[in-house]
């Protein structure tokens, strides 16, 4: 049971969580691994290394039944729980930060006037400087 409550979080998690075929599919690998490492130090530790029928038997029934019976309600009602809290958090600090989202667009429209401006004042210096530049080699040709 256990091992499929450990699955059920996975599955929480990819709920909440939007996976990729790919992500899900490392998910799974790493806990099918992870969980053939537990079953089989279970079975190294109780039946002193033999691996009986029964042993087996009773692990796939055990998750069968969970899954069956249990993990379809754990897994759907906790998710939309989770679901509402996240929710609800946000909410709240949507509004605990909308004071400062407000101030940062101010300065965000404040650097782009300032930013608009120091453009002008760049193209308006270019053409002085380049009006300088032909009045000086003017100067320089004509001596």
């Amino acid at each position: 049971m256990i091992l499929v409550l450990v699955y059920d979080c996975l599955r929480i998690l990819r709920r909440l969580v939007r996976h990729g075929v790919i992500w899900i599919s490392m998910e799974d690998l790493c806990y099918w691994i992870f969980t053939a490492f537990i079953i089989f130090a279970m079975l190294y530790q109780k039946n002193d290394g033999l691996i009986r029928g029964f042993s087996i038997g009773g692990i796939v029934l055990g998750m069968f039944l969970y899954n069956q019976y249990i993990s379809r309600h754990t897994v759907r009602y906790i998710a939309y729980i989770l679901k509402k809290v996240i929710w609800f958090v946000q909410k709240i600090c949507g509004f605990v930060l909308k004071p400062f989202q407000k101030a940062a667009k101010k300065v965000a429209n404040g650097s782009s006037i300032l930013a608009g401006k120091g453009r002008k004042f760049k193209k308006s210096l270019n053409k002085r400087l380049k009006r300088a530049g032909k009045l000086i080699k003017i100067g320089i040709v004509k001596k």
